[in-house]
């Protein structure tokens, strides 16, 4: 069972990792250049499959959480948005740590959060709409939640494992200097750790993917509410 976990953790990275580096530069090595509407439709497109390939490497533990949550919806909902709460405090926290530890360095910290509610409707926003709020909060909970806590036992250290290793993706990804991605990679690592741990308290990934979704859609409303 470990080692199947392994295979499926091991192969999910390598296949997230893969797509973010070549996806575009295959394109671009056919002499394929997309903009616009196209950049959008093969931006979907790149998370559609990625999607896809996930969802079938973790069909069972996916599945299984679907029936579990549609069990007691009303309950995974209230849990969700709990959750939800509880993420956007701990962003508007380490925002304002990092951005304090880091004055001296020039470094600053944003929320990047997208207000999609004032953003006008096109069918490339409705692209991006889902990519965002659908495609990657899936991939982010089952690669790095699912799979770490399938591989290790101990809740903390699954949910350390998972978060530093996307720390690590993400901040590789920024192609900036070693500084500022270890600085804007902290507040991305620190989310899907807690989101690995809240997959550990309740074995539903649905629950988590959710949470997730509403931090990505509502996380601006609620920072300018609280902040």
């Amino acid at each position: 069972m470990k080692g199947k976990s392994i295979i499926q953790l091991a192969l999910s990275i390598l296949i997230f990792v893969l797509f973010h580096l070549f996806y575009w530069k295959v394109f671009a090595w056919l002499g394929l250049h997309f903009s616009g509407m196209m950049y959008d439709i093969m931006n979907f497109i790149k998370y559609f499959l990625l999607s896809a390939i996930i969802f079938v490497i973790y069909s069972g533990s996916i599945r299984a959480g679907k029936s579990r949550y549609k069990k007691g919806m009303l309950n995974n909902i209230i849990y969700s948005v709990a959750c939800f709460v509880f993420l956007i405090i701990v962003t508007i926290v380490l925002h304002d740590v990092l951005n304090f530890l880091s004055t001296s360095t020039g470094v600053k910290v944003g929320y990047h959060f997208t207000n999609y509610f004032q953003s006008k409707f096109t069918i490339g926003f409705a692209l991006n709409l889902v990519v965002e709020c659908i495609f990657i909060p899936f991939l982010l909970c089952v690669i790095f939640g699912v799979g770490f806590s399938n591989l290790f036992k101990g809740s903390g250290f699954a949910s350390f494992m998972s978060g530093l290793t996307y720390g690590v993706i993400y901040a590789l990804g920024l192609n900036t200097s070693f500084l500022n991605a270890l600085i804007n990679s902290l507040t991305p690592a620190v989310i899907v750790f807690l989101l690995t741990y809240l997959y550990r308290t309740n074995n539903n990934i649905w629950s988590v993917i959710i949470t997730y979704a509403i931090y990505v859609l509502a996380g601006i409303f609620a920072i300018n509410y609280i902040v």
